[in-house]
């Protein structure tokens, strides 16, 4: 009994080592001082923590709001529906840019440039502007269009339009706080992004439900309603980024840096921003076609994977809140010419993404017929759906690293390595080895998810060999 005491007990102090700053950074690496481990993990959670609560909070808020919808109908529910894939191709670009935007004013917050940095937020938000009001006056003229294209039917399309039209108007203000929240990200400050997109969101739900239902003198809108209430939650959250900017946050100020635009500033955003572009465009795509694949498999294997695929994303945004954290810190370190650190914080998410995933592969293996309960009462997706989780618990591992590992690399601006292994993995191998495993080898929805645990691991490999290489630490923005 005393000797498996004694091995419980070493195998706690072993991890509890391994978990530690001296041997995540041993003091023979040290480019200069170091926090202590409880320290250094505070700085970083305290920087993920909000913005995976921000991602957390924003799913709960749709799923309230399709409920909300989905009570009018199925008409109304593919209504609002179908103007998700153009939104997500129009909020591309600002999303591409803000990539950029964070990197570079993380470097420039590290070597203490405030000036540039404040340009870099200024002229960031000129750009966009710039870019999105022409196609945002277009996509409103030609809305109609785009959701025939985008696959609206007859039935539907009227209130699709009347929805789409307010979602457009509200891009400009949602097109606007991405980029500031890009910037907010880059100095570390992602508690104030959090708080603006809780007070935007719930005001979001009590609007919807006036709205769409009626309250009062307030008529019922339904559809239109949904567009309204929408449009207003962008306009909210994008008047308290903004004010956050002037009052909260003391690094960021419109009182420094200059709205004219300047071609290195012009230039980073460039390089950085056009790789990002790149990957998330063919993420797109690969999620196009292996969403379509999915779909050819029937309605059962369908309903499964829309469920699978909401659950796997609560993982998904804890990952996405280490990968923000460690882009920040990770721009920050270089810019003080600490590479050193850069390191340690990447090694820390890595850790914690470990611990995350750990709590995932219980949740999901462990509990997989209680959570599939909540869902559906229909025994064959119950049933398929319960087996599937099998795999996403197992995948939880390598898409919380291959997040963490991205972000370190993306804080640096090695974004363009980041483009090129997406186009193989994401663009070309996926849908591939999708297609092989479900229909030729006859694997049906459970060869759609080992494909995913696959391209996980792949760009887990890509990014870790990259970061192990530091190779990024030596890139000039």
């Amino acid at each position: 009994m005393m000797i498996g005491l004694e091995k419980e007990w070493g195998m706690i102090l072993g991890f509890r080592r391994y978990l530690g700053i001296d041997y995540i950074l041993p003091v023979n690496a040290r480019l200069g001082p170091v926090p202590t481990t409880k320290a250094i993990y505070k700085d970083y959670i305290d920087v993920a923590w909000p913005a995976t609560m921000q991602g957390l909070l924003l799913q709960l808020m749709t799923a309230i709001n399709l409920a909300m919808v989905g009570a009018l109908g199925a008409d109304a529910l593919a209504a609002v529906g179908i103007m998700s894939q153009p939104l997500m191709v129009m909020l591309v670009f600002v999303r591409s840019a803000a990539i950029a935007i964070t990197a570079i004013v993380a470097r420039r917050k590290g070597e203490d440039n405030y000036e540039a940095m404040n340009s870099v937020l200024k002229q960031g938000i000129v750009l966009t502007v710039l870019f999105y009001v022409p196609l945002l006056m277009l996509s409103f003229y030609f809305l109609a269009d785009i959701l025939i294209f985008a696959g609206a039917q007859s039935s539907y399309l009227e209130e699709a339009v009347s929805y789409g039209k307010f979602i457009v108007m509200g891009l400009f203000f949602s097109a606007l706080s991405v980029i500031v929240g890009a910037a907010l990200i880059g100095v570390g400050n992602t508690r104030v992004i959090f708080t603006s997109n809780a007070i935007g969101n719930v005001i979001n739900v009590v609007l919807n439900f006036v709205l769409i239902y009626g309250w009062g003198p307030m008529p019922a809108l339904g559809v239109v309603g949904s567009g309204i209430a929408t449009m207003i939650s962008y306009g909210l959250i994008c008047l308290l980024l903004l004010h956050a900017i002037h009052r909260q946050d003391q690094h960021l100020s419109w009182s420094k840096g200059s709205w004219r635009f300047n071609k290195d500033i012009l230039r980073s955003i460039y390089y950085i921003g056009g790789s990002s572009l790149g990957e998330q465009a063919f993420e797109r795509f690969g999620m196009f076609a292996y969403t379509k694949m999915v779909a050819s498999l029937g309605v059962v294997a369908l309903a499964t994977h829309h469920i699978c695929m909401n659950l796997i994303d609560i993982f998904y945004y804890f990952a996405m809140g280490l990968s923000y954290s460690g882009a920040s810190y990770t721009g920050q370190s270089l810019g003080k010419k600490r590479p050193d650190l850069a390191v340690a914080y990447g090694k820390i998410g890595i850790r914690i993404a470990l611990c995350i995933s750990m709590v995932g592969l219980v949740t999901y293996f462990g509990l997989r017929h209680i959570v599939f309960d909540f869902f559906t009462q229909d025994p064959a997706v119950w049933q398929l759906g319960s087996e599937i989780m099998i795999l996403m618990a197992v995948a939880s591992f390598p898409q919380a690293f291959q997040l963490v590992y991205s972000g370190v690399l993306k804080g640096a601006g090695d974004n363009f390595y980041v483009m090129k292994y997406s186009l193989f993995v994401i663009a070309i191998f996926r849908p591939i080895i999708t297609y092989l495993l479900c229909f030729t080898v006859g694997l049906g929805l459970y060869g759609a998810w080992v494909a995913l645990l696959i391209d996980q691991s792949l760009r887990m490999i890509f990014a870790g060999w990259r970061f192990y290489s530091g190779v990024w630490q030596h890139i000039k923005i």
